[in-house]
């Protein structure tokens, strides 16, 4: 933690989402500065700006507006002192050439305001291709203040998990037997397959390689447990993909 931080402890937690029509959550960040994350993306407000609801009529038209620079926003001390906080919405005229023309506040305290839009000023644009050619579009920004002691995230969830076998095996809701292949029996062949198995957030297995095992009897291990079919498995609430092991056991009778 830097030395501004251990004195003020202020945060400051600046974002940019994708625009109106889209949402996206802000920035993390614990200095008292504006950071931005996700690139604003143009809207109209008339004829000469760009749309985003036309097709791109030429290839290489630009899908969204991107920041090639961004200006960290000052939390102002005057609001530190009445301990304000909040979100100022601005709106930019970016130009033809990336630059921000002009800032126009759309919501927010005053105070935070000012320092908003001398952030936005200095804010730099990859220039936005509509037919071929550089146009002007608009682009909404949104900037949060927020003192540090007052924020707290919760820790993302992984997409994927490992869980063990066992743990795997009692979420199975639907089991495929395999079929004793009748070169393997003949043969007298039998053993255990192991199989590495990715399940998706539906329950489904996306994916199986084997690990070990007698490969005459693998084919019949796989196009069994492919059909297999689990209970999602939840981490704080939430459905996650499993990397785990499933084990397939032939025994001659």
């Amino acid at each position: 933690m830097s030395c501004l931080r251990k004195v003020m402890t202020l945060a400051f937690l600046a974002c940019a989402p994708a625009w109106a029509q889209s949402s996206s959550a802000p920035a993390q960040g614990t200095d008292p500065q504006a950071q931005t994350a996700q690139p604003p993306q143009p809207s109209s407000d008339s004829d000469k700006k760009t749309s985003p609801d036309q097709p791109a009529a030429v290839p290489g038209d630009s899908t969204k507006l991107e920041p090639i620079k961004t200006q960290k926003a000052t939390y102002p001390d005057e609001a530190r002192e009445k301990q304000l906080q909040g979100q100022v919405m601005v709106k930019v005229l970016v130009s033809e050439t990336g630059d921000v023309d002009s800032v126009e506040v759309l919501s927010g305290d005053p105070i935070l305001a000012k320092a908003a839009v001398a952030a936005a000023t200095k804010w730099k644009f990859k220039p936005f291709i509509k037919n071929g050619k550089p146009v002007q579009v608009f682009a909404k920004v949104p900037f949060d203040f927020a003192f540090s002691g007052n924020v707290s995230d919760s820790p993302q969830v992984p997409k994927r998990v490992r869980v063990s076998s066992g743990v795997s095996s009692g979420l199975l809701i639907h089991k495929v037997n395999p079929v004793y292949p009748d070169e393997a029996r003949r043969a007298r062949i039998q053993g255990t397959i192991i199989l590495q198995a990715q399940i998706s957030t539906e329950g489904k297995i996306v994916n199986l390689s084997l690990i070990s095992g007698p490969p005459e009897l693998a084919p019949a291990a796989i196009g069994a447990v492919q059909q297999w079919r689990y209970r999602p498995y939840l981490l704080q609430g939430e459905p996650v993909e499993v990397d785990t092991q499933i084990q397939v056991n032939f025994q001659l009778r």
